[in-house]
């Protein structure tokens, strides 16, 4: 606040009056689906989808370090240095970053995975999620599958993925260069199918969060053979999906294309961040998570931004008759770029009424790509 009233033409006390009546959580989550949404119906959100017709979406952490200690703060040498630190898992579907939540550095991203897209408040339907292997989780093949979400993991290493395959016959039965490792063990997951039921109910109705569920069957010896029978219906799902990764460079792709647009939106969150020096500075864990979904929500407007002189060209060369080959070439354009934005300098907010000219901007990108109207 006290930075933003120097470099602006807003008073201290008006910011701080604004951010305790309007600055909160909810208001937050609000206004970040409102930019989910708005994107979702630019004509160009769909050519960005990496699937036929369907959005993947990818969840990943970033790590940050903070100021203050909280219950979800911790140390960590390798993210942290000599100080403490927190986490921003953050899910992104065709740019837009619709959901996002602060954790512990030492909790595990793949129990997170499950309740980050249910708390997917927007427009934005996903069809199948990614994430790096901190995503693998015993049970998230089973659980996405039961709210219609395919999972499919990036896997560092397919040949030694493809060594634990799965099959529901003896492998003897199987020949070839890839063969299963193990029988599926089919009477267990039919004998706990109401237990398994049962949890996938308590998950989706959010009387346990993923991470508590996971904690339970970890640790209760009552829970080992429900335990058990969904590591072997997970198995189902993951040899499936190894499969179809060693034989789909589609796949492969896609799956690579959305992990690198969450980097870039990584490195753009990042930016926004060093304006206070990267850290977090909150002595509460909602001051945190306030913060982070501030971010979010800068960051979605700079997305918002630029995707809508983005879809205006797209819009164009459809209503042109441009070639395939140049559509495909110009929807590569990622909307997560700031190279054209300053985020310090002295801004007026009260005395410039004057309206942004979009179209002169357009004019400009159409000469400068070389793929104006005309085309």
């Amino acid at each position: 606040m006290g930075y933003m009233s120097e470099i602006s033409d807003l008073n201290f006390n008006l910011l701080r009056s604004t951010r305790t009546d309007f600055i909160r959580f909810e208001t937050l989550a609000s206004t970040n689906d409102t930019c989910s949404n708005y994107l979702s119906k630019l004509a160009i959100f769909k050519a960005w989808d990496l699937l036929d017709n369907q959005a993947l979406a990818d969840a990943d952490g970033k790590k940050h370090r903070s100021t203050n200690t909280t219950l979800q703060s911790r140390f960590s040498i390798k993210y942290a240095g000599k100080g403490t630190g927190i986490s921003i898992l953050s899910l992104l579907s065709n740019h837009a970053v619709v959901n996002a939540k602060t954790i512990g550095l030492n909790e595990y991203e793949g129990h997170k995975l499950y309740d980050l897209i249910l708390g997917n408040k927007s427009d934005i339907e996903i069809n199948f999620v990614t994430g790096d292997n901190h995503s693998l989780n015993p049970i998230n093949f089973v659980g996405l599958d039961s709210i219609d979400v395919g999972y499919l993991p990036s896997i560092k290493n397919i040949k030694e993925a493809a060594e634990d395959i799965c099959s529901p016959r003896d492998p003897s039965c199987y020949g070839g260069v890839i063969t299963p490792k193990v029988k599926i063990n089919k009477n267990l997951i039919k004998a706990n199918k109401n237990w398994i039921i049962r949890v996938l109910l308590s998950l989706l109705l959010q009387e346990n969060t993923q991470d508590i569920l996971m904690r339970k069957l970890s640790t209760h010896a009552r829970y080992a053979r429900l335990n058990a029978a969904l590591y072997e219906y997970n198995k189902i799902f993951k040899s499936t999906h190894v499969l179809n990764l060693i034989d789909d460079i589609k796949l492969r792709q896609a799956i690579k294309s959305a992990r690198n647009r969450t980097e870039s939106y990584h490195y753009l969150q990042g930016t926004i961040r060093q304006i206070y020096y990267g850290i977090f500075k909150g002595k509460r864990i909602v001051d945190n998570n306030v913060s982070a979904h501030a971010v979010r929500l800068l960051a979605n407007k700079i997305i918002s931004y630029n995707a809508t002189i983005l879809n205006i060209i797209y819009e164009r060369l459809i209503a042109t008759g441009a070639s395939k080959s140049v559509i495909d070439n110009f929807i590569r354009i990622s909307p997560v770029a700031w190279e054209h934005l300053s985020f310090t300098g002295r801004y007026n907010f009260t005395k410039d009424n004057s309206i942004m000219d979009l179209e002169k901007i357009v004019r400009f990108l159409e000469e400068k790509l070389g793929k104006n109207t005309k085309h």
